[in-house]
Formats: C-alpha cells, sequence, structure tokens
C-alpha cells in the first residue's frame, strides 16, 4: 500500500489542487453573477454549461486519450481551465460565461479522467480498494476546502479568480515530473438505454434525478444561500457543510446497505433527505447554525445515493459487465446534471426562493415513490448476495468506475464479452 501511495502522491496532489480550485469556482462564478444583477434562470443557464461540459469531455477526452497521451492531455486541459477562469474576469456577459463554464467543465472531466485511467493503472489487486477510497476523500476534501476557502472574499475583487487559476496551473507540475510511466488507457464500452432499463430501471432513473439534484445543490446553492440573506462567509460554510456531511455519513450508510436489501436503504435515505428538504425550505437566515446541521444532514444522505445506486445495478451483474453499466448509468447522471441548474433557477424566479429546497425534497419524495413500486415488481437480492458497496464520489467520471475492486479481473476481449448474459439464470431477474 505505502508503495502504491508513493507512486501515486503526484495525481493525488494534483487531483486535491484542481479539487480546490472547482470548489472556489462553484461558489465564486455564482456569488458574482449574483452581485452583477443577473437573474435566477440566466445563472442557472449559465451553470448549466459547467455540467454539459463535463458531460461532453466525458464523451471526447476518452476517445482521444490513448493518441495524444496522458501528461500533455492534462498539461493542455489544466492551461485551458486556468485560462478560463481569468477569461471570467475580462469577459463579465451572460454569454461569453456560459462558454467559458462549458470549457471549465470540459477541462476538468478531462483532468479527471487522466487521474482516474491513471489511479487505476496503479492500483492492484490488494490496493485497489484502499486507493479508491484516498481518491473520495481527496476529492471531497478538496472540493470542500475551496468552498470555505471562498468565504474569504466578497466575489467582486479578481483575488480568488487568480487564486483559483494559480492552483490549476499548479496542479499540472507533480503530474509533469513524475517518473511514473504513462499507462496504456482503453476507452469503456457503453451499453444502451434499453439495456439499462432492462438491468435496472431504478439505477437509471435515480442516477438521472441525482445529477438533477447535484446541479441544484452546486450549481445554485450559492444563489440560493445569497438570496435568503447569507454572509459571503456564511454561503461558504453553507456550501461546504454538505460536502462534510457526505464525508462523514457515506461509510457508515453504506455498511447499513451491505447488510439489508439495498432498495430499503434507498427508500429510507430519500424520504429522510426528502424530510431535510422541506425543513430546509422553511428557514431564513436568522437560523444559520440549523440550516448548517440540516444542510450537512442532508448532504450526507442524498449524496450517498449516487453510490447506492451504481451498486444496486451491480448487484446483478457479473463482474465482466460493471464497467460498462456504470460507466453509461454514469453518462446518464450527467444528462441529469444539465437539467438541474436551470430547472431549479427558474423555478426560483417563479415561486420564489422556497422553491429552492422544495423542489429537491419533492425529487426525493418521488424517487422514494418509485422505489416502493419497483419492491412491488422485482424480488429482493439476499444481503449476502449483494456485492459491497464501492464507495464514489458524485464529482467521478465513467472512467473511476474501473477502480471497483469487484471489476479487477475484467476480461475486455471480444470473446468474453459476447458471453451468455448472466441475467438470464439471474433468479431476481427482472
Amino acid at each position: 500500500m505505502i508503495r502504491s501511495l508513493i507512486s501515486t502522491w503526484p495525481l493525488f496532489f494534483g487531483l486535491a489542487l484542481i479539487m480546490i480550485g472547482n470548489g472556489i469556482q462553484l461558489i465564486l462564478i455564482g456569488l458574482r453573477a449574483s452581485a452583477a444583477g443577473y437573474s435566477n434562470l440566466l445563472t442557472g443557464i449559465m451553470m448549466a454549461g459547467y455540467f454539459l461540459g463535463i458531460f461532453i469531455g466525458s464523451i471526447i477526452v476518452p476517445r482521444t486519450l490513448s493518441e495524444v497521451g496522458h501528461v500533455r492531455t492534462f498539461g493542455a486541459l489544466a492551461a485551458i481551465a486556468s485560462a478560463s477562469v481569468l477569461l471570467h474576469v475580462l469577459l463579465e456577459n451572460p454569454l461569453a460565461w456560459s462558454v467559458l463554464r462549458f470549457i471549465t467543465g470540459f477541462c476538468y472531466a478531462g483532468m479527471y479522467i487522466v487521474v482516474e485511467s491513471w489511479l487505476n493503472e496503479k492500483a492492484t489487486n490488494e490496493t485497489r480498494g484502499q486507493i479508491l477510497s484516498i481518491y473520495m476523500i481527496i476529492t471531497m476534501a478538496g472540493l470542500g476546502a475551496g468552498q470555505l476557502i471562498s468565504g474569504v472574499d466578497d466575489g467582486i475583487s479578481i483575488d480568488l479568480f487568480l487564486i483559483a487559476s494559480v492552483l490549476v496551473s499548479l496542479a499540472v507540475v507533480p503530474v509533469l515530473i513524475t517518473a511514473a510511466k504513462a499507462p496504456e488507457f482503453e476507452a469503456p464500452e457503453l451499453v444502451s438505454l434499453r439495456r439499462l432499463v432492462q438491468i435496472s430501471p431504478l439505477a437509471l432513473i435515480g442516477l438521472f434525478l441525482h445529477g438533477i439534484v447535484i446541479a441544484m445543490l452546486f450549481g445554485v446553492g450559492a444563489i440560493y444561500a445569497k438570496s435568503i440573506g447569507l454572509s459571503t462567509s456564511q454561503t461558504s460554510l453553507f456550501m461546504a457543510s454538505a460536502t462534510v456531511g457526505i464525508l462523514c455519513l457515506q461509510y457508515p450508510i453504506g455498511q447499513i446497505s451491505d447488510r439489508f436489501d439495498r432498495r430499503v436503504v434507498i427508500l429510507g435515505i430519500s424520504i429522510i433527505a426528502s424530510i431535510f428538504a422541506f425543513w430546509l425550505s422553511m428557514l431564513g437566515a436568522s437560523a444559520f447554525f440549523l440550516i448548517l446541521s440540516l444542510m450537512a444532514l442532508f448532504g450526507g444522505t442524498s449524496l450517498t445515493l449516487y453510490s447506492l445506486f451504481i451498486a444496486h445495478a451491480n448487484d446483478y451483474l457479473s463482474p465482466s459487465q460493471m464497467v460498462s453499466t456504470s460507466s453509461s448509468l454514469v453518462m446518464v447522471n450527467g444528462i441529469g446534471a444539465v437539467i438541474g441548474a436551470p430547472l431549479v433557477a427558474a423555478s426560483m424566479d417563479i415561486f420564489g426562493d422556497w422553491a429552492y429546497f422544495s423542489l429537491i425534497g419533492f425529487i426525493h419524495l418521488g424517487l422514494a415513490i418509485f422505489v416502493g413500486y419497483r419492491m412491488t415488481v422485482r424480488p429482493a437480492i439476499p444481503a449476502e448476495a449483494q456485492g459491497p458497496l464501492v464507495l464514489l464520489p458524485d464529482t467521478s467520471t465513467a472512467t473511476a468506475v474501473s477502480l471497483n475492486p469487484e471489476t479487477e479481473w475484467i476480461d475486455n476481449s471480444p470473446d468474453a464479452l459476447a458471453e451468455a448474459d448472466p441475467l438470464e439464470d439471474n433468479p431476481y431477474f427482472p
């Protein structure tokens, strides 16, 4: 394990820097847009550009990575992402910002893929799960640190833009100086939408809705916080509390889901998250400390659903099918994320600030109803037949699922992929 950490520290250090920079930007752009007087809907559309960039980048970058190379790809994307941060200051208009957010999302998707594929190459059967855990912690901790740093400035000056740009630029250094050989890369195969419906309608619908919630939370959360009267420093704490919540609660929730029907856990988490969301919709700035507590609990429950849905789908698959299916589900999650920010922003413009958490609450409530329905039409998999839940950060791309220890012996040869479908012999399908 120590040897693996020594060989991967440049990747983890670079990942930490880009996540801190990303955490700063996610709040800073919202604060800057609010100060400029942009409507919630306009800001939501701009923030959707980032998630669209993530989605498109996750499709295009894997196809070119093997030709361009990991180091050059990471360096080029980091340089573009760094310049994009600074251009927000020079080109302060909604159209330019929408394009810049798209470029930023595209670059971040590419950098995530480089790091994830490199880590997968460095991982062994014995260290794969530990490396994935470290990846999860660094990703979320870096994001939270960036959110906290954004609270030191009011978003009006250019200081935070400069800091974010410098951090992204410095992320290239450890990757460039590493002596480790860049890995061979093969983009994961994707499966059809029809196939995803056959495998797990719950995972498909759940990850789509979860993508919507993620975009609402991280894309419009800062705008909502300012609109209810929170200060800039309070806004940064408000956003970071959700990240702290998932760091604290994801592991124990995962352990519970491994011991019971995973759908029961998803049902309970969805209901609990909806209660927290509806409660938050009724609170104002005067209840700041209660808001922080509820936001941490909401983040710790709602954001855990990402890993739960992927694990639920994997319960019906053989290891040789997990990467392609999980990769496709992550892409579905990305489609939902593109929709989320404009949807909740428009709702806030029409109904008021209370619509932010109310809409999030109704999404979780609707999800709970769908889970209950699925429990009536498909028998439960015994707990002993379920695979272990693998913790994945909500920011991960389709490449990250290859770090799942259960997929470590995958044979990607055409003959292996053409084997009989294990679902045909699965007594718990459909």
